[in-house]
């Protein structure tokens, strides 16, 4: 049985609080606005697909990357949540954490600036274990490679999903794609797909996430429906 590991890469991001991977991380918003002159790059849309996050940190580091979590979150546009100023699908947050190529005991972090289209320089990320023997850890048991999350596969179910979600809200969006590392309640990588939306009900907000295995098909858990 794996330990629970907790991987502190520090920062506020969006979607919902619940979470079922071994680290407690959220990812920079955006990243701080660039010192420099660069241009502002076409924003990037879950329109373009779920994995649109997971492709551009793939282009970063290569697909032979080895990751721990990738979180890609996506607004909901104001009229679902009043504090997304960003238009209703637009990528918001974009950041991985991986193993160090340089050091396979190490993990190192980075974040996608949406603005410029720009990669963080990686900065490490601190491992402290749980619930076993530290000195027993083995970062290998956290990581998978890149080229085997197929976050592109979440796209039929997410299409298949319309008319059942419609009935619940009167408008919804999908917020959150996720890869979560092992942990307390999964021993594998997982998926998470995440939604926000406006009960059709009494117009109160909701969220819900369903989880799949990493070839994006696999239905493991399906918590969409409040």
């Amino acid at each position: 049985m794996l330990a629970t590991a907790t991987l502190g890469l520090s920062a506020c991001g969006k979607g919902n609080n619940a979470t079922t991977g071994a680290a407690d991380v959220t990812a920079n918003h955006a990243g701080p606005a660039s010192t420099s002159d660069a241009p502002a790059v076409a924003a990037l849309n879950i329109s373009q697909g779920p994995d649109v996050c997971f492709r551009a940190i793939a282009k970063h580091l290569g697909p032979d990357a080895k990751v721990s979590e990738i979180n890609s979150f996506f607004s909901s546009g104001k009229d679902i949540d009043s504090s997304d100023d960003e238009p209703q699908g637009q990528l918001t947050v974009c950041s991985v954490q991986y193993q160090d190529p340089a050091d396979p005991r190490k993990l190192l972090g980075t974040s996608l600036n949406v603005r410029t289209g720009e990669f963080a320089a990686p900065s490490p990320v601190d491992i402290t274990v749980s619930g076993g023997d530290a000195a027993a850890f083995k970062l290998a048991d956290y990581v998978t490679p890149l080229a085997q999350v197929n976050a592109a596969g979440l796209a039929p179910f997410m299409a298949a999903q319309k008319d059942a979600m419609s009935k619940i809200y009167s408008r919804f969006a999908w917020s959150g794609v996720r890869l979560m590392s092992p942990g307390a309640f999964n021993n594998v990588h997982v998926l998470r797909l995440d939604i926000d939306g406006r009960l059709a009900t009494n117009d109160i907000k909701e969220t819900g996430y369903a989880e799949f295995a990493t070839d994006g098909k696999t239905l493991k858990s399906n918590e969409l429906k409040p």
